[in-house]
């Protein structure tokens, strides 16, 4: 009698087996790639990971000039071959202004090494956002009115204009447009701070 009750569970115990492998072998686990204007979705049912393509895409070596401006610190800074100058400079990161075409005086000279020109070029040639904001609620500017600074990049062909808000709610990225218009993308900070640092201890 014993013996019968265990063959009966083990019996019970395959027929669970059986049925977990049809259920495991008939569902779909593939991972799934679903591609929409700038946004590419990857990942199974229960994990969706969503990559944003580049805001821009330039070559590298196409980059003639990078200007930056903060008004916070009246510092511009305009980085072409190996070298950056440093100028003072009283404007505004609300549109392109004097900033951009103006030459103030330079205060400090900084020659690169090529690495690190390359480097510069490599950053600024592509930016991969982290989020894009398409319809700004009415209630958020993210501080673009008044940018805390700004980039204009500079190659044969094209011109990049990009103005950067305010820092997220972590710290650890900055609200950016491009050329003005929406939408609004969430960057790394570190394309906002890269060219601080160079006067951040002048």
């Amino acid at each position: 009698m014993e013996l019968h009750s265990v063959a009966k569970k083990l019996m019970l115990a395959v027929a669970g087996l059986f049925f977990l492998f049809l259920i495991v072998r008939f569902i779909d686990t593939s991972p799934h790639h679903h591609h929409t204007e700038g946004i590419e979705i990857q990942g199974n049912d229960d994990h969706i990971h969503v990559i944003y393509s580049s805001v821009y895409d330039l070559e590298p070596k196409s980059i003639q000039s990078i200007t930056a401006y903060f008004p916070a610190q009246n510092r511009r800074l305009f980085f072409e071959e190996d070298r950056i100058e440093i100028s003072s400079l009283q404007s505004s990161c609300r549109d392109i202004r004097e900033w951009v075409t103006h030459s103030p005086e330079v205060i400090r000279q900084i020659t690169l090494t090529n690495r690190e020109a390359t480097e510069l070029r490599n950053l600024y040639s592509n930016i991969n956002p982290d989020f894009r904001i398409d319809q700004v609620p009415a209630n958020e500017d993210y501080g673009l009115p008044e940018p805390e600074g700004c980039i204009y990049i500079y190659t044969e062909n094209d011109q990049i204009f990009l103005q950067f808000g305010t820092e997220t709610a972590q710290g650890f990225s900055r609200y950016m447009r491009i050329n003005r218009t929406e939408p609004v993308y969430i960057v790394s900070r570190y394309f906002f701070t890269t060219f601080i640092d160079f006067f951040d201890d002048f």
